[in-house]
């Protein structure tokens, strides 16, 4: 087996889903002959039977993409899905760290978006996948530890940003795949998200971001616009 390694220097951050698209972009172009593409971050730890659990899977399932974990999306809501050791539970939405996809995927319906910087982008490539008629799964996580699920502590400073980046991308989002499922998604789940934000120490910041962020999306303002670090425009 092959164990060197491509490393590709972005030399600033451009966010996940440019990050994403730029590797895929990479392998199609070096070995556009490859099955599948493993998807891993930078802060989670891998088991050694990651490749092996991840690939038995996919080649004996009917699914496109399968993920260490994922959701189901209801109207205003999202539920997590916990399969046992021995079944693939279907979902709409799933996250690319510890996840295998079928290159046949990105070969047919392109890569991430590349300028939204951070958030919703996995959300809009998954739905773009199942538009597609491709199925994505969701396996017991026995193999990979996540250490951060989106924004780790619910009012600390990374959700800040994440506030503002979710909501202004969820707009984009709309404008992408409008229906009225999304649109009625949309007001509910940011009407709950906003009303949350409330309940901080830090109220009027958080809801401040949100209100900014709703109004960016409407602007169509893009790219790396709220620094992680600063929180600052």
């Amino acid at each position: 087996m092959d164990s060197s390694f491509d490393i590709l220097n972005t030399k600033e951050n451009i966010g996940h889903g440019a990050a994403l698209a730029m590797g895929l972009k990479y392998l199609h172009e070096k070995n556009n002959h490859s099955r599948y593409t493993v998807f891993l971050e930078d802060d989670s730890i891998p088991e050694q039977n990651l490749f092996h659990k991840l690939v038995n899977n996919i080649t004996q399932s009917s699914f496109d993409l399968i993920s260490s974990s994922g959701k189901i999306v209801k109207l205003g809501k999202r539920i997590d899905l916990f399969p046992n050791e021995s079944e693939i539970k279907e979902a709409d939405f799933c996250l690319f760290d510890g996840a295998i996809i079928k290159n046949k995927v990105f070969h047919n319906i392109g890569y991430p978006v590349e300028n939204w910087f951070m958030m919703f982008d996995d959300f809009e490539y998954c739905y773009r996948i199942k538009k597609s008629n491709y199925k994505i799964g969701i396996i017991k996580n026995d193999f990979h530890q996540i250490m951060h699920h989106g924004s780790g502590e619910k009012f600390s400073k990374t959700s800040l940003w994440r506030g503002y980046y979710q909501t202004r991308n969820h707009v984009f989002f709309l404008k992408m795949h409008f229906n009225l499922f999304n649109l009625f998604d949309f007001l509910i789940l940011n009407s709950k998200r906003t009303l949350g934000s409330l309940l901080a120490p830090d109220r009027s910041k958080r809801f401040f971001l949100r209100i900014v962020g709703l109004f960016h999306g409407i602007i169509n303002k893009k790219g790396k616009t709220l620094d992680p670090l600063t929180i600052k425009f």
